[in-house]
């Protein structure tokens, strides 16, 4: 015992071609996972192990009613011909409530419907949903960009193709996925496209995180968009952003009562995105045009604008030099993370 290690040896090439084939499909979770921890990757997805599903509502039944409700929410004004930002928050908890009414009998095998208590959590998710569609249509009323894509897939038969790499031990790997929300700007550069995910826990994008592999969502997702935008779109964009959008029920705290005004400066910059910006003013103001000429810190995206114009040094902004630098660096950790799954790596390193 003094001298055992708890090592795993890769697996062998039968073994390997056996349980991956000749071509690496791969979800970006999936190399979070292996970055993470190879040998929880190969139990999850090599070996297939799962728990035992019981009847109760979990975290990802949550989270799948939250990317249904907000993209069937938006999907329904599109194709009603509404106006998001004109939409009073009366108007949005009305319509949420009827989105999620629809939803509850597919989640979890009807478990919101089952008891007093889940209709009681669902008449709770009811008013989450509801407040964050409002703080949406605050954000559409304050900023020019707009949807131009809801829960998109990429992938083979989807809207937009995979993400295709040639990996240097031959093996063809296809990033596939599904991306919340695109939206789109016009303005003097041209198109200019963001990617948004939705989150029912606060996150931010972390460098160091993405420098690990463990926090390759957004920027995967925004190289898929920008890969593909002129076969998609016809047009070839200027990427704007990749955010975070925290789905949640705020509380206001303040030392004093608080007036309708402060109340409700408070709850909006609740709903404030994390992420990362282009930086630009122009795009800056397209999604927040309350950041006038004399600047000022956005309740909307995490930017401030000093009086000179230039950004206050908490703004989490990027030139498109160095988006091309973090595209070209997350390409580098999906190609090693790729050859790690296909040569069998399963060390426990967690």
């Amino acid at each position: 015992s003094l001298f055992y290690a708890n090592r795993e040896p890769p697996l062998s090439g039968d073994v390997r071609a056996r349980l991956y084939g000749g071509t690496l499909r791969t979800s970006v979770s999936r190399m979070e996972l292996f970055a993470a921890c190879p040998f929880s990757h190969f139990a999850a997805y090599g070996l297939k192990l799962a728990e035992r599903k019981t009847f109760r509502l979990e975290a990802p039944d949550i989270g799948q009613l939250f990317h249904a409700a907000l993209s069937r929410f938006v999907r329904g004004l599109a194709e009603e011909g509404v106006d998001w930002a004109s939409l009073a928050r009366e108007q949005c908890f009305g319509r949420a409530s009827a989105v999620v009414d629809e939803l509850a009998p597919t989640i979890g095998g009807e478990i919101l419907l089952s008891s007093s208590r889940y209709r009681y959590i669902a008449r709770k998710l009811k008013g989450i949903v509801g407040r964050t569609a409002a703080a949406m249509s605050e954000h559409a009323r304050r900023g020019a960009f707009e949807p131009v894509a809801l829960e998109i897939g990429f992938g083979p038969g989807e809207p937009i193709p995979p993400l295709e790499l040639i990996l240097d031990n031959g093996v063809r790997m296809e990033v596939v996925g599904r991306i919340d929300r695109v939206d789109r700007a016009y303005g003097e550069r041209g198109v200019l496209l963001r990617v948004i995910d939705y989150k029912s826990s606060r996150t931010s994008l972390n460098l160091h995180e993405l420098f690990h592999g463990v926090s390759l969502q957004m920027l995967t997702y925004l190289d898929v968009v920008l890969t593909h935008a002129e076969r998609w779109l016809g047009q070839r964009p200027v990427p704007a952003g990749a955010l975070y959008f925290h789905v949640h029920n705020p509380v206001i705290v303040g030392k004093n009562r608080l007036s309708p005004a402060e109340a409700d400066a408070a709850w909006l910059k609740t709903y404030k995105m994390k992420g990362l910006v282009l930086a630009d003013a122009e795009a800056v103001r397209l999604m927040d045009r309350g950041i006038g000429e004399s600047g000022g810190e956005s309740p909307l995206i995490p930017v401030g604008v000093k009086k000179d114009g230039g950004f206050t040094k908490r703004s989490s902004v990027v030139s498109e030099t160095q988006w091309d630098l973090l595209r070209g660096y997350v390409r580098t950790v999906i190609r090693r993370i790729g050859e790690g799954i296909t040569n069998g790596d399963v060390d426990i390193r967690p």
